[in-house]
């Protein structure tokens, strides 16, 4: 643990001592006619912002900040954009947004109201290279009827941008939701226990974990790595209507689609909410009269990733117009574990089986008290790849046992991050030393 604080501690100051960028200060128990620095925090981030030019980090001291409607930075239409970061960084010095080395800020955004009719992004990257780190999100509301949603995160404008050891849960929104940008990387986050009971009652519809939905073909290298989520009240991972190519990197989904836990742990206790698939990758829906799709569909990139036990399918192709790569992934106990559905083309709103698709050493496992729809369903054999999987019909198909896992205790999921962010190696579901899947290298 001392060799991770000074990890972080050695970063802080080389953004100090390697550049004229200032470090502003800010604590919970700061005052906003002070000086911002260490001896003297700020009590806000929009006091701090004030302050700061691109390049610059303002560092949180640990503790909660209760953000209100006094601190809202921007109102643009229907958004208020509360935190709005709009001063670019550079390759060589991003502006930073940091909790302080050793302490976890929370910032809690439950308070806020406005008039009723605004949707809020509560950390907004307007610019690009911009870099969050270390802290939580939490309470953030949605405050409108209809169907509509507020953001922990919103990426509406910048490029190569990093969001990292971001803990997004236990509010109203989304926790990651981009719409513009390239480059940006997602790594080291969970998003958990949100769910809107609000905008349309208890359905709890419009609320993933992470999602990125893209308008132009040339936003493209953005990534999610090492990120974690559960309990969402409607999808982990979504990827519908996202014009350009998506990697998923060592990621987890599970226990989405269905209502919180006052216990993030819990593995006992489901109310099903909305839709509940682990990773939907892509796809334009299915309204006939919104057939608008872009000329060259994008393939997402889905490797070395974990569906467990979500409502709806682990991974979910979810009527994509082209086909993804999935590899080295590992489903169990999902309604289906794999589900290629594609939609038949740009002008035919018709569901047909998976086209296109490559999937390669991937793992399908169920148990008994689990409703599985499928281990690998709705696909075209003739127009997919099928590489060294566990199910059928690849031809090198085995039967899955639990014996084959290092472990299959649900706990390890929830384990602790480490200081640094990043999570210690999880055993779950992981193939045995000596079995068919560690030989052949397939699962996550």
């Amino acid at each position: 643990m001392k060799r991770h604080f000074l990890a972080i501690l050695t970063l802080l100051t080389a953004i100090v001592t390697a550049t004229d960028a200032k470090v502003i200060y800010v604590a919970p128990q700061g005052d906003d006619a002070a000086a911002g620095t260490i001896d003297a925090p700020l009590a806000t981030l929009p006091a701090a912002y004030r302050l700061t030019e691109g390049g610059d980090t303002v560092c949180f001291r640990g503790g909660t900040y209760n953000v209100t409607d006094s601190q809202v930075m921007k109102i643009n239409g229907v958004y208020a954009f509360v935190f709005a970061l709009e001063k670019a960084g550079t390759a060589e010095h991003r502006t930073c947004y940091m909790g302080y080395p050793g302490e976890r800020p929370v910032f809690d955004f439950s308070a806020l109201m406005l008039d009723g009719k605004h949707r809020f992004a509560a950390f907004y990257l307007g610019a690009d290279y911009v870099h969050l780190r270390n802290f939580d999100i939490v309470g953030v509301p949605v405050r409108i009827k209809g169907h509509t949603q507020s953001e922990c995160v919103s990426a509406r404008r910048g490029s190569h941008c990093i969001v990292e050891d971001i803990a997004m849960h236990d509010g109203m929104a989304i926790g990651y939701y981009q719409k513009r940008g390239s480059h940006n990387l997602v790594v080291d986050c969970d998003a958990y226990n949100n769910y809107d009971d609000y905008s349309e009652g208890p359905y709890g519809g419009n609320v993933d974990g992470f999602g990125c939905h893209v308008f132009d073909t040339f936003e493209v290298g953005n990534v999610f790595r090492r990120c974690r989520a559960w309990r969402n009240s409607d999808d982990g991972f979504d990827l519908i209507s996202c014009a350009a190519p998506v990697e998923i990197d060592h990621c987890m989904a599970f226990y989405n689609g269905y209502c919180p836990s006052s216990n993030p742990a819990d593995t006992v206790n489901f109310v099903s909410a909305g839709d509940g698939n682990g990773f939907k990758a892509g796809g334009w829906g299915m309204n006939k009269r919104k057939t608008k799709c872009p000329d060259v569909c994008p393939a997402h990139y889905i490797h070395h990733s974990l569906a467990y036990r979500n409502k709806a399918h682990g991974f979910y192709a979810n009527h994509h117009l082209a086909g993804n790569t999935w590899e080295n992934n590992t489903s169990c106990g999902n309604r289906s574990n794999y589900n290629m559905l594609n939609r038949k083309n740009t002008f035919e709103a018709i569901d047909v089986p998976g086209y296109d698709h490559s999937l390669a050493n991937n793992v399908s496992w169920t148990f008994t008290d689990a409703s599985l729809g499928g281990h690998l369903i709705n696909i075209d054999p003739d127009r997919i790849t099928l590489t060294n999987n566990s199910f059928a019909p690849s031809v090198s198909s085995v039967e899955v046992t639990a014996e084959m896992f290092v472990s299959t205790s649900v706990s390890l999921l929830f384990t602790r991050r480490l200081p640094d962010g990043r999570l210690p190696s999880i055993d779950f579901l992981r193939g045995k030393a000596g079995t068919i899947l560690e030989e052949r290298q397939m699962g996550w």
